[in-house]
């Protein structure tokens, strides 16, 4: 077994710690999880991190990919990644876990990665400030008095699911009227923006974040904004005409072989313990049905990270794009910058 192997391995020589580096989103890993991987494998994991996917994927579609031996990335865009020989064949090890995990999440990570985290696009807002916010349009043409300080991200295939679901059109269409009209609706919003930066960006500038009453976000973000301020009454919405479902996986890059050190980091991640002190730490819904069990009754019953079957049901799990819908959504992101 390669978990069995791999652990053998780990445990034969303990007198020099390795250093393995991993491209994440910032706060996405439990600082305990890095310190008990370095007490029981001896191996140091370091992080950089990314807020925008682009930048991620300009970086993966280089050389200075070669610094990095592991990374977080959504489903859909790792194996349009992978035909690109971008990440290791992850099957061996997927055999020995996949146990822990519902077979729609390890599917969905194919067999370049392992799920790590899942869950719902929505609006972050202050809760303090205004009511749950029940529209797209919240967002996209607010009230006078949030005019300016609002936060989008301006990642193509989000930034424009948005628009469209704003417009009760399906988030993934390809139809070029109806990207026509989310281009319209964007450009509307422009002059309302505050920032077309991802929210979290702004975790380490109490000041910035200030400036911001309504973001566009994901679930989980609500626990790292209002954990950095206490003061803050950060809460999270999704909207009645639904949102998007993104899955998140562990990979490995292709920088030539598959290390055991990192073969080893992806398998302790997975342990149902580990994947449990990681999610509850990080607050993030994990696809490991075992961790799950293992949490906290605060974390399970928690409606934000595991919404209910009424939220899922007028949810879109993302899906691949056709080339041409994909330019059209990049240029739109263009032409607002």
């Amino acid at each position: 077994m390669v978990l069995g192997c791999v652990i053998g391995f780990s445990g034969f020589a303990h007198s020099e710690q390795r250093d393995i580096y991993l491209y994440n989103w910032d706060e996405f890993l439990s600082e305990s999880v890095i310190e008990r991987l370095k007490e029981t494998h001896n191996i140091s994991l370091k992080q950089q991190f990314f807020s925008d996917e682009s930048i991620r994927d300009e970086v993966l579609l280089s050389e200075r990919r070669g610094a990095f031996e592991l990374v977080v990335l959504e489903s859909v865009k790792l194996k349009a990644l992978a035909r690109q020989n971008l990440f290791h064949d992850l099957s061996s090890i997927q055999q020995d876990i996949s146990e822990n995990f519902e077979p729609r999440w390890m599917n969905g990570c194919g067999k370049y990665g392992i799920p790590y985290a899942w869950g719902t696009a929505g609006i972050l807002y202050r809760s303090d400030k205004m009511s749950p916010p029940t529209s797209w349009k919240a967002l996209l043409q607010p009230e006078p008095k949030f005019s300016g300080r609002i936060s989008m991200y301006y990642e193509p295939t989000d930034l424009v699911s948005t628009a469209l679901l704003a417009n009760q059109f399906d988030p993934f269409t390809n139809d070029n009227q109806e990207l026509r009209a989310a281009f319209k609706s964007l450009e509307e919003q422009k002059s309302h923006l505050e920032s077309s930066e991802y929210v979290m960006d702004y975790i380490r500038d109490k000041k910035r974040l200030l400036s911001i009453d309504l973001a566009y976000g994901y679930s989980g973000d609500t626990y790292v904004l209002n954990d950095i301020d206490p003061d803050a009454s950060w809460a999270y919405s999704v909207p009645e005409e639904g949102t998007t479902l993104w899955l998140e996986c562990l990979s490995a890059i292709n920088n030539g072989d598959l290390s055991n050190d990192a073969m080893t980091i992806i398998s302790f991640l997975s342990q149902p313990e580990i994947a449990a002190i990681n999610a509850e730490d990080s607050w993030f819904a994990t696809p490991n049905k075992k961790a799950k069990a293992l949490t906290s009754e605060e974390y399970q019953s928690d409606a934000e990270l595991f919404p209910t079957q009424e939220v899922l049901d007028r949810s879109y799990l993302y899906k691949p794009l056709e080339p041409n819908s994909l330019q059209i959504r990049n240029r739109i992101v263009d032409s607002l910058r």
